[in-house]
């Protein structure tokens, strides 16, 4: 029983988990986050933590200096200790794993002498305190210090496709209970962005898992009764893993999500609008997914201005000579495309060459991708025209293929809901405009948290 022989089908319902399978699988949400190892590896994304360094301290007058700070999902700490370097009166550190303990020896080690009578980190002193809880059961008294409300709330909440893990909630509770009216919340806002992938290799991966059981004589056994279930199971599956910019087909659809104004309801459901205009032939394997992340506006008194960092980027906006395959001037993208070389410089330029082609201004698209230094402090992405991240990309597969001419236009939604797993369910409708014929057309759904991976970094399927 091949792929083809079945229409597309959306994942049928599955057992809504008690309360007792909700607390397993925050236990083991939490255990993971509680490991060094993961820790480091989050901190070795030399991306992620330049960004946060350089907006906390970017904003470091405006939203540091002699304030009160909560950082949601603090972990290992690194907010929290670039916000008492940028001059925060007191951190605290919301913290729902026991990462919270390794980070409290962290604080009490700045308050012990060596034995060479030196002190770890002095500068700290009181700045940060640690506290052990989900932010969503944080109260004033959990707080301490008769202190109501903060100047500031600061986490890295992100997930694959920005809103995995659903810790973007928490930080929206943070800001709804606690933050002083005028404060600040960083980061300001997240945008999703979808596009359209030719990706033959990846497919032909998730293909051949759920061929094997169109196996009619496997030791003499018929396993066909698992066909169908096995087909929905593989495409259902996201693949995370990096992919260059030689498999997007288009410029990106851009959905921005304010962390400053966007309800916690609002972010449990809403739905992206798609349209996708076809500069090339070829046949659309499915969708590509990554985000941006943006900042508060620069002051322009801010110390920042020139400033170098750890990883050699400074402030400043540079445009480089960017050959890719976005310049739609020809059907073959350019050879000179290489994710890594590309690093946060490059960002702005990368946003001008996509309101170039056409996303600007469309119904229900983010308006970020003319976003500059002026209007945005930092602006971090996770796309494939840029220096990979541990998010890296996802691929959202159509169980099947479909082909499409130069000169058409994809259209449809994606509609992103919550699920129970800390994740979203995603339900894709796309088809060639215009086209009435049932096979111009694809229903697919996806479980953000069924998650799979993949090594493979594919060039366009041959023409």
């Amino acid at each position: 029983m091949g792929h083809d022989s079945k229409q597309i089908t959306q994942s049928k319902a599955v057992n809504v988990p008690n309360e007792e399978e909700d607390n397993d699988r925050d236990t083991a949400y939490f255990q993971y986050y509680a490991l060094l190892s993961h820790q480091a590896q989050m901190l070795q994304d030399s991306v992620r933590t330049t960004a946060y360094q350089k907006a906390i301290f970017g904003h470091g007058p405006q939203c540091f200096q002699d304030k009160y700070v909560i950082d949601v999902g603090a972990g290992n700490g690194i907010l929290s200790i670039f916000a008492a370097q940028a001059g925060a009166k007191r951190v605290y550190a919301i913290e729902a794993s026991n990462m919270v303990e390794r980070l409290q020896h962290f604080v009490n080690a700045s308050k012990q002498p060596q034995f060479d009578g030196s002190t770890l980190n002095p500068w700290l002193g009181d700045r940060i305190k640690p506290v052990s809880s989900k932010m969503e059961d944080v109260t004033v008294d959990t707080l301490g210090d008769g202190v109501e409300k903060v100047d500031t709330i600061i986490s890295e909440c992100l997930g694959v496709l920005l809103v995995h893990e659903r810790m973007c909630e928490s930080f929206l509770d943070a800001r709804d209970r606690f933050l002083k009216p005028g404060g600040s919340v960083l980061p300001s806002s997240g945008t999703i962005c979808l596009a359209p992938i030719e990706d033959k290799v990846v497919w032909e991966e998730a293909a051949n898992k759920a061929r094997f059981w169109d196996n009619r004589n496997f030791y003499g056994v018929d396993v066909t009764p698992f066909s169908e279930a096995a087909w929905e199971e593989s495409f259902s599956s996201p693949v995370v893993g990096c992919f260059g910019p030689l498999i997007v087909l288009t410029p990106s659809n851009d959905y921005q999500i304010d962390f400053q104004t966007i309800s916690k309801e609002n972010l449990k459901r809403f739905t992206i609008p798609l349209s996708f205009q076809m500069t090339q032939t070829a046949v659309v394997h499915g969708l590509g997914g990554w985000f941006d992340l943006h900042f508060l506006p620069l002051p322009s008194s801010s110390p920042m201005t020139g400033a170098t960092f750890a990883d050699g980027s400074d402030t400043s906006t540079m445009i480089p000579d960017l050959e890719m395959s976005l310049n739609q001037g020809s059907d073959q993208p350019s050879s000179n495309n290489d994710a890594t070389t590309l690093n946060m410089s490059t960002l702005s330029a990368i946003a001008d060459l996509a309101a170039l082609n056409g996303n600007a201004g469309e119904p229900g698209m983010s308006d970020t991708t003319q976003l500059d230094p002026s209007v945005s402090s930092t602006y971090m992405t996770t796309s494939p025209y840029a220096t990979p991240t541990h998010w890296q990309q996802v691929r959202f597969l159509l169980r099947e293929p479909l082909a499409v001419n130069k000169g058409q236009t994809l259209i449809g939604t994606m509609l992103c809901e919550v699920n129970q797993y800390r994740s979203y369910t995603l339900t894709a409708k796309i088809q060639i405009q215009g086209s009435s014929d049932i096979h111009s057309q694809r229903s697919a759904q996806w479980r953000l948290d069924r998650q799979i991976y993949s090594w493979s970094s594919a060039a366009p399927a041959p023409q």
